[in-house]
């Protein structure tokens, strides 16, 4: 019985190292680990994971984002105020568009803008993709849609890739804004079948009803409202605004 006992934990502790092995090698670190948990049996798996596996982990963009949503939780004000730490003490282009984007998040888009435009002072200046769009959503987001279109128009011509739905999106509700309702018209059908959500189809369905087209307007907010319906847990409540909103223009 003892014989038995002492064969299956050896094996469950072969399988446990054998397991840390793999991680380590499929992982890319020092073979050294290797023979800290070969070795060291138990103790060697704590030191892996307490010094190489959560170090790691909680470098990750997730777990950053995790420890950011847990922050400003705790207090919401603390992203802004260490972003805007940042932009006094070292004011770099990066600094200044990090505080810009938490200040559209918090609907500060005059702050945004100014922020924005103060970054593209550098050396690139408009050759900067990821200046040129928040500039453009910001922009947009205060108002100003002739200086969006503009905006990003530019981003199109000075970095095509970054042309992303998002920002076809925006460049829609751009024309809108300006009552350029036929190339606004033009653009969403262009975006929302391939705009990952249900936010496009909202929007170009809101504007057709504007402009008295109820029949086109109806079969959108019907294809949001199914699509919602017999999507996952997850999707329904990623979307849950633009399904209310189709629901509640449904006739």
């Amino acid at each position: 019985m003892f014989g038995l006992n002492f064969g299956l934990g050896f094996g469950i502790v072969f399988l446990i190292d054998l397991a840390f092995a793999w991680h380590i090698i499929r992982t890319g670190r020092s073979p050294i680990w290797i023979g800290v948990v070969g070795f060291l049996g138990p103790i060697g798996w704590a030191c892996y994971v307490l010094f190489a596996i959560l170090p790691d982990a909680w470098g990750s963009a997730p777990a950053r984002r995790f420890a950011d949503n847990v922050s400003n939780a705790a207090d919401p004000g603390r992203g802004y105020r260490e972003k805007k730490r940042q932009v006094e003490q070292v004011g770099s282009v990066d600094a200044k568009r990090a505080l810009a984007e938490e200040c559209v998040k918090r609907g500060l888009f005059s702050d945004a803008v100014a922020l924005y435009e103060s970054a593209m002072q550098g050396p690139l200046g408009e050759a900067d993709s990821v200046l040129l769009k928040g500039l453009g959503r910001a922009k947009l987001l205060s108002g100003d849609g002739a200086e969006a279109e503009r905006l990003f128009l530019k981003l199109r011509e000075v970095d095509p890739a970054a042309f992303d739905a998002d920002v076809e999106l925006d460049f829609a509700r751009a024309l809108e804004s300006q009552g350029k309702n036929d190339a606004a018209t033009k653009q969403y059908e262009s975006v929302a079948s391939r705009y990952p959500g249900e936010e496009a189809r909202c929007r170009f369905a809101l504007l057709l009803e504007r402009l008295g087209q109820e029949d086109r307007a109806q079969a959108l907010f019907r294809e949001i409202d199914a699509s919602v319906k017999s999507a996952p847990r997850y999707y329904r409540s990623r979307q849950s605004e633009w399904a209310r909103i189709a629901r509640q223009h449904l006739k």
